[in-house]
């Protein structure tokens, strides 16, 4: 998927699961709201992957 398309998608998933977000607060209200979240959440990570913490310094400063 293009680059601009994935920044799309990603920023359309954030407005739905903000706290302005209708839809958010009725899933919230939902038996299976959490994992309506969860889901979202693998969407997101799929789109736009979490960069994972550096556990060591490459090289001395």
């Amino acid at each position: 998927m293009p680059t601009d398309l994935r920044t799309l998608a990603v920023d359309a998933l954030d407005q739905v699961v903000s706290e302005l977000s209708e839809l958010a607060e009725l899933w919230a209200e939902a038996a299976n709201g959490p994992k309506w979240r969860e889901d979202i959440t693998r969407l997101r990570d799929v789109l736009d992957p979490p960069i994972p913490p550096q556990e060591e310094a490459l090289f001395a400063i």
